[in-house]
């Protein structure tokens, strides 16, 4: 417990250097206000070893037509940043997990994430530009800039070419994580399942699902990307190009409790009742026709 109290004394220490208002809203959890482009007011609490973020836009999108463009556009959100879908509000809004080492480390995985809050509350207030949001591509760097990265990291990791490697999850049936350099940021990602791009009521659900379901994962985040004729789905988890073993082994720990959490359900979800009945219950609109909702 006294660790922790450090750890949560120090998160309180780095976000007050961050934010113009800061209010304390229960045990280690604050109301926050920070300007990176616009003042965004942030939630943020720390729980067991990491920082959580979240933001909630003034805009409430719930269509399944914006949940399907949220899923092809989130991989691509800079700062660790995520879109992810309240259960209760089926709203969509903006979340980060921060894993939490030491002062230096926090301030410069927390001014990295606000850039992410600045990018995606810009796409959620114009959300005619998810279309025109693309995923970066992979950078070649050196293979051995990934390979000392990946050289204290306890989980067993394979090289597999140039700037690419795998990792084998913790997680039944699941494929292997694939580990890459893309743009400034280190990835690592899990591939959950692929429907055909017509498949409407399949991949309305499965926005929704995921979406959901990413909102109580930590570090990772649902993602859509349309290959040829199909749509695959999976899970994806970014920290800074430099991170240290003990984040990319947070990060692989966390895509191996996301995919055994969510992959048997993805897959019934490939069915058109099962994913008809799903969205009954959710109850998303399934048109984008009307005016965003203010809260």
């Amino acid at each position: 417990m006294i660790v922790e109290n450090e750890y949560a004394a120090t998160t309180y220490r780095v976000l007050n250097k961050f934010a113009y208002e800061i209010v304390p809203s229960g045990t280690w959890s604050w109301q926050c206000v920070v300007e990176n482009g616009a003042r965004l007011p942030l939630t943020a609490s720390y729980d067991d070893g990491f920082l959580q973020l979240a933001c909630r836009p003034d805009a409430i999108r719930k269509t399944s037509v914006a949940l399907e463009d949220a899923m092809l556009c989130n991989k691509s959100l800079s700062g660790g940043v995520k879109l992810a879908l309240d259960p209760t509000g089926n709203g969509l809004h903006l979340r980060t997990d921060i894993v939490v080492l030491d002062e230096l480390q926090l301030r410069d995985r927390l001014d990295w994430a606000l850039e992410g809050f600045h990018d995606g509350n810009c796409l959620l207030k114009s959300p005619a530009s998810y279309k025109d949001h693309r995923i970066p591509q992979a950078v070649p760097v050196p293979d051995a800039d990934l390979a000392e990265l990946l050289r204290d990291c306890n989980w067993p990791c394979a090289e597999r070419g140039l700037n690419d490697f795998s990792a084998d999850l913790d997680a039944s049936g699941a494929p292997p994580a694939n580990i890459r350099m893309i743009k400034n940021s280190f990835v690592v990602s899990v591939d959950l399942l692929r429907c055909n791009a017509t498949a409407d009521i399949s991949r309305q659900a499965l926005a929704t699902y995921l979406l959901t379901a990413s909102y109580s994962l930590r570090m990772v985040r649902a993602y859509a990307e349309r290959t040829d004729e199909q749509i695959c789905f999976g899970f994806h988890v970014s920290l800074p190009s430099t991170p240290v073993s003990e984040e990319i082994q947070h990060a692989l720990a966390a895509l191996s409790v996301a995919y055994r959490t969510c992959a048997q359900e993805s897959s019934v979800l490939l069915h058109d009742a099962a994913a008809q009945l799903y969205l009954t219950a959710r109850n998303p609109s399934t048109t984008d026709d009307q005016p965003d909702k203010e809260n």
